[in-house]
This record gives structure tokens, C-alpha cells and sequence, in this order.
């Protein structure tokens, strides 16, 4: 009987060493990898410098922010309503004096009112001076005849006439200095009119605002110009209650400016609202910076008070990242060789140091190293500094 081709003992040896030599590469490819696998786990360890939380003393600190005003703004006003504005003699950022004549406005319809009260003085007074020459006539016409009568040359009845006409002489003087009075009292309160339409400065300082233009009606609501007295410039703002009772009037403080890159300006306190707002549960500080070309009214400014220190547990600014997208603060632990995350509340801040209020003990150890590769357990090896 004839073997069958494949059950040659020759071709069958020959497929089962080849089996053999297959399952050995997979025996052998499966060793490699598991060395590889090991390999791969001892160089992804990520080497890292650690420290532990620390007692340190932090600043206790009161911030706000606000923007710079100018410490004295005037807002000038038309006194006179509804007139046109013939000239505009000044713009924004013209320096202007106390009385600097800024706007002036029609007055057409009232000069013929100051040229008739000006006549009306005029007459008055030569009124009055013509009472005063018929006063001083018949006076000495009196004084003449009661000499007279004395001497018994006249009777009493020319003298009583005398007297008379003196009496009469004396009130129309004092008609005409009535007349003459009341004539100049029109004519002062036409001329206190005439100056209304003329718009000046009341301080001295800097024209920050200019609302109107020749042409335009004048208003006695809202306001022509706006004057800055820019000597020096504050900063106001609302502080909540606790830190509000730590602040004194002189106090000095740090105001940074974002504008100016962030340039630190030093200030003090000027002002301290007498009451908090039982609305906010704040109080208004008022802080004056001394003037600079730079500082502008309306920067938004940063304020910073500091009002004492305390003892707390600090780590490391570098330890400490922000979770994307939430603002929660972490750092990550080394433990049992691997990184392990921890959220934590922070509080005061030092040039280095951040304070931890929750989320830490003494005896936890923080990773300083910052790397993309370090995230929840990711194994790392602690190295010495």
C-alpha cells in the first residue's frame, strides 16, 4: 500500500521543525518585547525635584481696582440757556488759568438794554447833581436868614419859608440819589447778565472735555467743558469690610498700571469713607499718586494696601498650576514613585511663595519640576537639588 505524499516521514520532519522554528520566534519575539515593555517603563520616569510645604510669613494684604481721576474736575456750565455760541477759544488738552475766558456767547439782544441803562445812570446823575447845587443854594439861603432872624431883621415867617424851601432842596436830593442808585443797580445787573454769556474757567488746570462748538445752543444742564486739575491724579475704590476697619488716612499703598506695563507707582491714602455700605458690606478709600506726564485720567490701575502679616504654609510658586478651564489650583505629589494630583485653596502671596489654606499637610512632598510629561500617575524619580 502506498504512503500517502504527506504522510512522508522525510516532508513531515521537515513541517514540524518548521512549526518548531515559527513558535520559536513568537516564544522569542515575545521575550524581546516584554524586555522592550521594561525598557520603555524605565525611561518614560520622569526626574523631578520635590520640597515640602513651609511655615513662612505672608503679608496680609487689601486689593481693589479702579481708574485714575484727576483730583479736581470742574464741569463748566453755560449760566445763561438756550444762547448761540459765537467763539470756542479753547480745545481738549489746552492749559487754562482760574477766569481763563473759554466760550463766548450771542449777547446782541441785550447791549441795547446795557447802552439804556447807562443813560438812565447818566441822568440820574446829573439829577443828582443838580439837586446837590440847589441844595447847597437854599442852605445857604437858610443859614442866611436865620442869622437874620436872629439879629430880629426878618420876620419868623420869611425864615419858616427859608426853612422850608431847605426842607424841600434836602428830600429832592435824596430823590435823586434813589434815582441814581436804583439806575446803577439796573445797570449792574445787566452788566453780572452780559458776563454770563461769557463761559471761564474756574480753576486752573487742563480742558479735559469739550461739548460744544460755535453754533451750538448753550445749556445750563450739561456741562461745555470739563477743567482737570491734574497737580495730582487718585485712584477710588470699594474695599469689603474686614480689610476697610485696617486702613488709615496717610497710609501708603502700590498702584499698578496695566497701560504702562505694568509699572508700580507708590500712593496714599487721602480719604476713608466715614461708613460702609450695608448693601456692598464695603467702604471707599481714596488714594492720591503724585502727577506724571505718563499717568492719564481713566487707566485702569491695580490697587494693593498692606495692612499686616501672618504665619502660614507656603510651597513654591513653580509647584503650583491652574486646571484648564476652571481656575482650580494644584500641585502634584510624588508618591510611591508616581505623580498624583491634588487640588488645593491658596491664599496670600509672596515673591515666591504661594500660601496653601486647604489641600496640603506639612508632611505631603510637592513635584517643582514643570513638564508636560508629568500627569496623574506618571511614574517620576525624585532627584536631590
Amino acid at each position: 500500500m502506498k504512503i500517502p505524499e504527506y504522510l512522508n516521514p522525510r516532508r513531515f520532519g521537515l513541517v514540524v521543525i518548521l512549526a518548531l522554528l515559527f513558535l520559536g520566534l513568537i516564544v522569542f519575539r515575545g521575550f524581546q518585547q516584554r524586555r522592550l515593555d521594561r525598557k520603555a517603563v524605565e525611561v518614560e520616569k520622569v526626574a523631578v525635584h520635590v520640597a515640602a510645604p513651609q511655615t513662612r510669613t505672608f503679608t496680609d494684604q487689601v486689593s481693589f481696582v479702579g481708574n485714575l481721576e484727576a483730583q479736581e474736575q470742574a464741569a463748566v456750565v453755560a449760566k445763561l440757556p438756550g444762547k448761540t455760541v459765537l467763539k470756542v477759544l479753547v480745545d481738549i488738552g489746552s492749559p487754562v488759568r482760574a477766569g481763563q475766558l473759554l466760550a463766548i456767547l450771542d449777547d446782541s439782544h441785550l447791549r441795547p438794554q446795557v447802552a439804556q441803562a447807562k443813560a438812565s445812570v447818566a441822568k440820574a446823575q446829573a439829577f443828582l447833581d443838580q439837586a446837590k447845587t440847589q441844595l447847597e443854594t437854599v442852605q445857604k439861603d437858610y443859614e442866611r436868614y436865620d442869622q437874620l432872624y436872629s439879629e430880629k431883621v426878618i420876620s419868623g415867617q420869611q425864615l419858616d419859608h427859608a426853612r422850608g424851601q431847605f426842607t424841600l432842596a434836602s428830600a429832592g436830593q435824596r430823590l435823586a440819589g434813589r434815582q441814581l442808585d436804583e439806575a446803577r443797580s439796573g445797570l449792574s445787573q445787566l452788566e453780572i447778565t452780559m458776563g454770563y454769556h461769557e463761559i471761564r474757567s474756574p480753576i486752573s488746570g487742563i480742558v479735559a472735555g469739550r461739548f460744544i462748538d460755535p453754533g451750538d445752543t448753550s445749556s445750563a444742564e450739561n456741562p461745555a467743558f470739563l477743567v482737570n486739575r491734574q497737580e495730582r491724579v487718585k485712584v477710588t475704590g470699594a474695599v469689603p469690610e474686614a480689610g476697610f476697619t485696617k486702613l488709615r488716612v496717610g497710609q501708603p499703598a502700590t498702584v499698578t498700571l496695566d497701560a504702562l506695563g505694568g509699572r508700580a507707582v507708590k500712593a496714599k491714602i487721602a480719604r476713608l469713607s466715614p461708613v460702609i455700605d450695608p448693601g456692598t458690606r464695603t467702604g471707599t478709600a481714596e488714594l492720591v499718586l503724585d502727577a506724571d506726564p505718563e499717568l492719564k485720567p481713566g487707566m485702569y490701575a491695580k490697587v494693593a494696601l498692606h495692612v499686616g502679616s501672618h504665619q502660614g504654609m507656603g510651597v513654591p510658586r513653580e509647584a503650583v498650576n491652574t486646571i484648564p478651564g476652571t481656575g482650580q489650583k494644584r500641585v502634584f505629589l510624588a508618591l510611591d514613585g508616581k505623580a498624583q494630583s491634588r487640588a488645593i485653596a491658596t491664599g496670600a502671596e509672596s515673591r515666591e511663595y504661594l500660601e496653601v489654606t486647604e489641600g496640603l499637610s506639612p508632611e505631603d512632598v510637592v513635584i517643582l519640576t514643570q513638564s508636560v510629561r508629568i500627569g496623574e500617575g506618571m511614574p517620576v524619580e525624585v532627584v536631590k537639588p
